[in-house]
């Protein structure tokens, strides 16, 4: 998974920062392994067993397993080190989703206090509430809580973490970007809003489509077994094809529209790939917590709200001046929330019985004939990790912003940071210039750059500009030439 957010990133940033953007992701996989071996695992996992032999302990956090001690020889076959290494990498994931949010702007030092805090304390206290056989809201629970043993009689549903890594990612990235703020010159005084856009898209494709891979292992794995679980296996691997294939067409279906005819800005259809990919992305993120519980026709219509409401999401996001250079936000915030309320509307009862254990409740989805119990539980779920996350990263990243340790100073943002702070840029021999050509409502890429219809820019081969260079001094010769000859 790693591999492809790194791919996504750096080509969605600008050529200057491409270096930042993939250290950054980077440190999520060596911040976040430390941050969950010393307590994240214990937070979310440490549960302590009844004289039954069943899971009990803290409803809200979990008390045990503190560095690993104790965990390979726990009297519960499930605390192992299997599932620590199996989980640490949906911690290193909710981590990730943050560093494209806050690219191109954000300190170094401030990004490994971040991610070490994400996978230390904030992810776990809600992996613990919804996956742990204590938790408080999950349906794994083996013992009473405060209304018997399921929130409302069912119990929520988040299979592989729409909720639990996406929502937690995203809300946490909208916090860091509101805190950051924009980066320079993307929103001027008089309205306009340049164009800012990433430097490969064959990079960003390619991201794309190893992600895309990755949820194979990311949704049908959370199965965690395929013996006995091979239709749950199956059906999450089927749905997590169609989600996202539905959501690419359908979000660039209505960003072609809405460019041809509501924004007017072309006489002919254009096809963004950008768009296209980030729709099949927030269909992965919508589809990941009812995978193993909704049909496959339900996942089409996961996929089309999910294409459809990206595109939405991205234009509010430019509107209220949230600067979300991969769109994560609009990704993860909204492409999670949106699967955690569709699995209220669509589960479906014989699904749950495979996906889940058989002592807790099978109340269907409202729309596949459910009491509504179920989609109480997920809608109090969104609103727990929208708090929970708010409330933590929001105060975090104030903190660092006083201390100033969050941002870079502008003169380094503007040299970009490969340069101010990695040793140099990340492709010798080629050259970027960093101006840009403003436009009311949106902007062309930098002076001397190809850029294509997609908002994909390529800049120029160093032989390039030694060309322009040459032609631009022929020019002021003639100029000079045809003066001297008039005089």
């Amino acid at each position: 998974m790693h591999c492809g957010f790194a791919m996504i990133s750096v080509g969605c940033v600008r050529q200057r920062f491409a270096k930042h953007i993939a250290i950054l992701v980077l440190m999520d996989a060596c911040a976040s392994a430390l941050g969950w071996y010393f307590t994240g695992y214990a937070f979310a996992f440490g549960d302590n067993l009844n004289a039954d032999g069943a899971t009990a302990g803290n409803a809200f956090i979990g008390t045990n397993y503190f560095a690993m001690a104790n965990l390979a020889t726990g009297a519960n076959n499930v605390n192992s080190y299997y599932l620590w290494l199996f989980e640490w990498a949906f911690a290193a994931t909710a981590c990730t989703i943050v560093s494209g949010a806050i690219a191109e702007r954000t300190k170094f030092e401030a990004y490994i206090l971040f991610s070490f805090f994400m996978a230390a304390w904030v992810y776990p206290i809600v992996v613990h509430a919804a996956w742990s056989g204590a938790g408080w809201e999950s349906k794994f629970r083996t013992s009473p809580v405060w209304d018997g043993y399921f929130l409302f009689g069912s119990g929520v549903i988040d299979f592989a973490g729409s909720g639990v890594v996406h929502m937690v990612g995203g809300y946490a990235a909208a916090a860091g970007c509101f805190v950051l703020g924009p980066r320079i010159g993307r929103f001027l005084p008089d309205g306009t809003v340049a164009d800012f856009s990433g430097h490969n898209t064959s990079l960003f494709v390619l991201g794309v489509m190893i992600l895309w891979f990755g949820w194979y292992g990311f949704n049908p794995g959370s199965e965690l077994y395929i013996v006995n679980g091979t239709t749950a296996v199956a059906n999450a691997a089927v749905t997590t094809t169609i989600a996202p294939a539905t959501a690419g067409l359908f979000a660039l279906l209505a960003k072609t529209v809405s460019h041809r005819f509501i924004e007017r800005k072309s006489t002919r259809f254009v096809y963004d790939v950008g768009v296209m990919g980030n729709g099949a992305l927030c269909g992965l993120a919508a589809i990941t917590a009812g995978c193993s519980t909704v049909n496959p026709w339900a996942a089409i219509v996961i996929g089309i709200v999910s294409g459809f409401g990206y595109v939405i999401s991205s234009k509010i996001m430019v509107l209220l001046h949230m600067d979300d250079p991969l769109d994560a936000i609009s990704v993860h915030a909204f492409g999670g929330t949106w699967g955690v309320a569709a699995v209220g509307f669509f589960a479906e009862a014989n699904l749950m019985a495979v996906a889940y254990p058989a002592n807790s409740p099978m109340d269907q989805g409202v729309f596949m004939g459910g009491t509504g119990r179920l989609l109480a539980a997920q809608l109090v779920h969104i609103i727990w990790i929208a708090g929970w996350v708010l409330c933590n990263m929001l105060p975090f990243f104030y903190l660092l912003k006083v201390l100033g340790l969050f941002r870079v100073n502008p003169e380094d943002e503007t040299l970009g940071l490969d340069e101010s702070y990695h040793g140099g840029s990340a492709y010798p021999g080629l050259s970027e210039d960093s101006s840009f050509h403003p436009e009311k409502g949106g902007a062309s890429g930098p002076l001397h750059t190809h850029k294509t219809d997609n908002g994909f820019q390529h800049p120029p081969h160093k032989n390039e500009i030694d060309d322009l260079r040459a032609e631009l001094m022929a020019l002021k010769q003639a100029f000079h030439a045809n003066v001297n000859a008039t005089k």
